[in-house]
């Protein structure tokens, strides 16, 4: 069936072309027409990252971690292809960032933290990182900052065929497929993936005495979903939205690299439903947003015992969200933006080991308002204040606020200054209150306070587009909730607060776009210093006062280089990622593992045909070209060189 499904997305898109070489036209080059947009107002005083629409293209097979890794300074932390993959912004836990998809918080009541590994880039148009104390723009919880995700609609698509299949090592396959159809008042889209993995490489096994080439084994995964959305627009402005984005998937996990018994059993399985209705009024005088959303999620974890034939872990989990918000907002002919929102949330978990018929269910009632204003003069001064009480079960936070400032020394200047400043708290999910055994229900939020400063250039003009960004930030956070052994000496871990952590470092951002002739020239770059210690180890068991944290690398990086003409692109890019500690006391012997820094570099090749409104491209990539040995988790195999193959097609526009 997966390969039938290949072999007729390659004819429909080859019968459209009618590839042969008196039907191709080559790309047509026209004079360049520079397009500016200005700021909007509600991003002033606003420190973020928007991946452009080349890098959305570019990854439209990947997932956001991969996006947000390969394109943002941001250190994503993955298990591996198909595995688990949470975002460590400046050194904080995966916790601590808050993702939202059109507004709507994905963050898992019962964990805390989203699996990036689990939202496709096809499913999404717009991405924002927002760092630091900017993040509460979207809301609590981001104490090191937030990504959200948008779509939206295209007034000026009329209809559009598009799809990808996609071939690669370890007998991976992808497939996409996205039909929009619409005019100026309602709009369909609908879009689905499936991809599967055997996922069976080969890796150096340096987890067994003596070392030994090996082959990674329960590693298997598929997953799949749809996406569909209804946009409707009214005479008067007014835009109503219906979303539905169901998914599921199954994948093994694979045992440790120095696990050396016989092979077992061990599963997870999820499936999610998400549901979105929004309503805009552009015209009213106050424009009125209200939005309205469901989160349902189902996770199964099963492990059996392959020695005593037994098993282990039977886990049944679901979590239900109901999410709702109301915004105003009003433009001051003075350039004075205020708006106003209120939110209701309320998430329902239970949880079930049939095995031990441990478990729980609770549920959570919260709410918060929003005052936001930001300010523009006519000095090349912008300003952002908000403040946003909140309440969460029966306790209240009644002062949370954020400023921003932004100036550029006069209109003709190419430099930026930004500040930023932030109180944020992250409050404990129902996993770290109510799991049995080691929850803490009288566990405190985590409070943090963060601020930044960044300095930006940006020029333009006819050939060459240049952008620079430099961006400090400090933050301390206290009450750091962390599992530890438990003080009363029994079998399990529970949950404290235990930590004060610092964190302090540096972001750079680098982008130059080039026209040489008729080659396009793009160079983009990232890198990340980040300090990440605990200031407070008295009621920790380890050593930790001082030491950086667990998996937070103290340097990390990429670098793209991109070449594009005559419809051919040629991309080289490269990863860099630093040491590594997996102990809290930083030190090294047979026990405490280290895990030392690695670079990863890619090159892939595209050829890309248009004929009218139709396109279709072919891409070989390499991955880890160099064939490095390196372990991202402690004793978890990564893979060596690997290839993939890619065709895209698109008809209409």
């Amino acid at each position: 069936m997966k390969q039938l499904a290949s072999i007729l997305v390659a004819l429909i898109a080859f019968n459209c072309f009618q590839l042969n070489g008196q039907s191709i036209k080559d790309t047509v080059h026209i004079k360049e027409v520079s397009v500016l947009a200005k700021k909007k107002t509600q991003e002033l005083g606003i420190n973020l990252t928007k991946p452009d629409s080349l890098a959305m293209k570019s990854t439209q097979t990947m997932d956001i971690s991969e996006l947000v890794s390969i394109y943002t300074p941001i250190f994503i932390k993955s298990y591996g292809q198909g595995a688990t993959a949470t975002a460590s912004f400046r050194g904080t836990g995966a916790s601590h960032t808050q993702v939202a998809w059109n507004g709507m918080n994905l963050n898992s009541p019962m964990r805390g933290a989203v699996d990036l590994s689990q939202l496709p880039v096809f499913f999404i148009e717009e991405a924002t990182i927002y760092h630091g104390g900017s993040s509460m723009q979207q809301g609590s919880g981001g104490l090191g900052g937030s990504i959200s995700l948008q779509n939206k609609p295209d007034w000026n698509s009329k209809l559009l065929f598009s799809g990808l299949v996609e071939k690669a090592s370890f007998q991976t396959n992808k497939y996409f497929v996205n039909f929009t159809y619409g005019g100026n008042s309602l709009i369909s889209t609908t879009r689905v993936f499936y991809e599967d993995s055997e996922n069976n490489f080969d890796f150096y096994n340096y987890g067994v005495i003596p070392n030994k080439p090996d082959i990674q084994k329960n590693a298997a995964y598929w997953k799949s979903g749809g996406l569909q959305e209804f946009y409707f627009r009214t005479n008067s402005d007014q835009i109503f939205a219906l979303r539905f984005w169901l998914q599921g998937g199954e994948r093994e996990l694979p045992p440790l690299m120095s696990y050396e018994g016989e092979e077992r059993e061990e599963t997870q399985s999820d499936r999610t439903l998400k549901a979105q209705f929004s309503w805009k009024n552009y015209r009213s005088l106050w424009n009125p947003e209200f939005f309205s959303g469901l989160n349902h999620t189902k996770l199964d974890y099963f492990r059996n015992s392959p020695d005593f034939g037994f098993v282990i872990a039977d886990s049944r989990s679901s979590e239900n969200s109901y999410l709702n918000k109301f915004s105003v907002k009003h433009a001051y002919s003075n350039g004075l933006l205020l708006s106003m929102a209120a939110n209701l949330n309320y998430h329902k978990v239970k949880t079930l080991n049939r095995v031990d018929l441990s478990g729980y269910e609770e549920d959570r009632l919260e709410g918060s308002l929003l005052f936001n204003l930001h300010l523009k003069t006519k000095n090349n001064f912008a300003a952002a204040f908000l403040i946003r009480p909140e309440f969460y079960d029966n306790n209240f936070v009644f002062l949370t606020p954020m400023l921003g400032m932004e100036w550029t020394p006069n209109k003709a200047s190419k430099f930026l200054f930004q500040t930023n400043i932030a109180r944020n708290f992250h409050k404990p999910n129902l996993n770290d209150l109510y799991w049995l055994p080691g929850g803490n229900p009288d566990l405190k939020p985590e409070d943090g306070v963060t601020g930044d400063m960044s300095v930006s250039f940006h020029k333009n003009n006819q050939n060459l587009e240049l952008s620079s960004k430099i961006s400090g930030f400090m933050s301390k956070i206290n009450n750091w909730i962390l599992w530890q052994p438990a003080k009363n000496g029994a079998y399990y871990w529970e949950a404290d607060n235990v930590k004060e952590v610092f964190s302090r470092g540096l972001e750079y951002q680098g982008n130059l776009t080039a026209e040489v002739g008729e080659v396009l020239v793009k160079i983009n770059g990232n890198y990340a210093f980040t300090r990440s210690s605990n200031l407070n180890a008295k009621n920790s068991v380890d050593q930790s006062r001082g030491k950086q944290l667990i998996y937070i690398p103290k340097h990390s990086g990429n670098f793209f280089f991109n070449l594009a003409a005559k419809g051919y692109s040629l991309r080289y890019g490269i990863n860099y990622t630093g040491k590594r500690y997996t102990t809290s006391s930083n030190q090294q012997s047979d026990y405490e593992q280290v895990l030392t820094s690695y670079w990863l570099h890619s090159v892939s090749l595209e050829k890309v045909f248009r004929k009218n409104e139709s396109e279709l491209s072919i891409k070989a990539k390499i991955n880890n070209l160099l064939d490095t040995n390196y372990q991202g988790i402690l004793w978890r195999a990564m893979p060596g060189r690997n290839y993939s193959l890619t065709l895209a097609f698109k008809i209409g526009s």
